[in-house]
């Protein structure tokens, strides 16, 4: 889809997939760059590989957008996050919100529970307020990524990322986006329980590192 909407400067990071991933990248030849894993690192290794990549030898972008290949977000909503940029020339980082107001987001009422208390606890660690907890779907700019070093390779990296945000004081938006939640990309990974794991990440990093 992305490709297909002519978007250029596609970068994927293949975190040391064991199906058929790597080939299927392969197919579209010189339209994306692949940077692949020898073994698995999870989300947050991932994205750092990826910006250092951007840091090194894309130079010449001005924004870059994560986008998951798991069908959750909406190539349509990538607009509402540029039109941000063109009306706020200050602006740094724009967040995905589901919350902001109404959208279409088919989120599950535990999982909306869940996030409802994440955001207070986001508050509480990083004293930043947000409508939204874990934003996955964002567009930064690339010059700030020389302030953004991830460290923490799990899915804690998004909280961190936040964290690092609210401490460096960057500029940052929320615009309202249309999440769709898919049986496989609720019962892969996005586990409930995982919240626990990583809130007690957040507290040991922030407070006793």
């Amino acid at each position: 889809e992305i490709i297909k909407s002519w978007y250029k400067n596609i970068l994927v990071v293949n975190d040391w997939s064991t199906d058929n991933s790597l080939k299927i990248l392969k197919e579209y030849g010189e339209k994306i760059i692949i940077l692949n894993h020898l073994k698995n690192r999870w989300w947050g290794a991932a994205l750092e590989i990826w910006f250092e990549y951007l840091r090194r030898f894309w130079d010449n972008v001005n924004y870059v957008c994560t986008f998951d290949a798991d069908w959750q977000h909406q190539l349509k909503d990538l607009p509402k996050f540029i039109e941000s940029f063109n009306q706020d020339k200050d602006l740094k980082v724009v967040f995905w919100s589901r919350f902001i107001k109404k959208t279409n987001t088919n989120v599950w009422f535990i999982r909306k529970i869940i996030l409802k208390l994440w955001i207070l606890f986001t508050f509480f660690i990083s004293q930043i307020k947000l409508t939204d907890s874990h934003n996955w779907y964002r567009v930064l700019k690339v010059s700030i990524l020389k302030d953004i070093i991830l460290t923490m390779d799990w899915m804690s990296y998004a909280s961190e990322m936040i964290d690092i945000i609210a401490q460096k004081n960057i500029k940052f938006k929320e615009v309202p986006v249309d999440i769709i939640y898919t049986n496989y990309s609720m019962y892969k990974w996005q586990k409930s329980s995982n919240a626990i794991n990583i809130a007690f990440k957040m507290i040991w990093i922030k407070f006793f590192r």
